[in-house]
């Protein structure tokens, strides 16, 4: 009965973690958490009901994705990607997914193939419904999977890590008046895919991807950034 108890403890704080996990991170998305924010242990245990034991480890799994930064002494703060990381991390998603859908194609799986079909019919859904939330998170969840399917742990790994990240720098540096990607762009991946056509599906991913760094303005240097105009409507939650 002890180890039962003790069990479903545990299977109830993996799930408290998940969901502290997917509100901070939506936050930072959807920049309700600017860039810079300080991020105390105390405040956000007391907002959620927890630990702040609870609280560090989500911390620390937001930084291991690159949308937290730890600094000894001083706490946690939002990230702030800087222009010359958009480029690295646009650059090595490049390198990186076009190796996988290459990989993917070569050794195509139907189960696989219909997974990510699933994804994109939620994200039809989501794009009919205006849900730009969980159209980005989809679109995030779509290259995932694909990451997935080339069976490479450590490859995927980054990708989820470069598609956190990616998340981040849109929201930052989007380009007003941005058209997002189309579900279309995933459908005909998926399509090339299953034809086993590792050229078609090398371009249309390199395609895609050129797509996503259009909608984005990494040509001013961090430098230039205007701070008093980026953090004004966060400052009265700063003290």
């Amino acid at each position: 009965m002890n180890f039962v108890n003790s069990r479903n403890r545990n299977q109830r704080g993996q799930r408290t973690d998940e969901r502290i996990h997917a509100a901070i991170y939506a936050a930072i998305i959807n920049l309700q958490l600017r860039p810079a924010t300080p991020l105390q242990e105390d405040a956000l245990a007391g907002a959620f009901g927890v630990s702040r034991t609870i609280i560090r480890k989500v911390l620390q799994r937001l930084a291991h994705e690159k949308l937290v930064v730890i600094t000894p002494n001083k706490g946690a703060r939002v990230a702030r990607p800087t222009t010359d990381e958009g480029r690295q991390v646009f650059e090595a998603r490049h390198t990186i997914e076009s190796e996988l859908v290459r990989k993917v194609a070569r050794n195509r799986d139907e189960a696989g193939l219909d997974r990510l079909r699933g994804i994109v019919t939620e994200e039809m859904k989501a794009q009919t419904a205006n849900d730009k939330r969980r159209r980005v998170q989809l679109s995030g969840d779509f290259h995932c999977a694909l990451a997935e399917l080339a069976g490479n742990e450590v490859l995927a790994g980054f990708v989820q890590e470069l598609v956190s990240r990616t998340s981040l720098i849109i929201a930052l540096y989007e380009v007003p008046g941005a058209v997002p990607c189309s579900c279309d762009e995933h459908s005909q991946i998926i399509d090339a895919l299953a034809t086993g056509d590792e050229a078609a599906s090398i371009k249309l991913m390199t395609d895609h991807l050129r797509h996503i760094e259009s909608q984005v303005d990494l040509s001013q240097s961090t430098g230039g950034v205007d701070f008093r105009s980026l953090f004004s409507g966060a400052s009265g939650q700063m003290g």
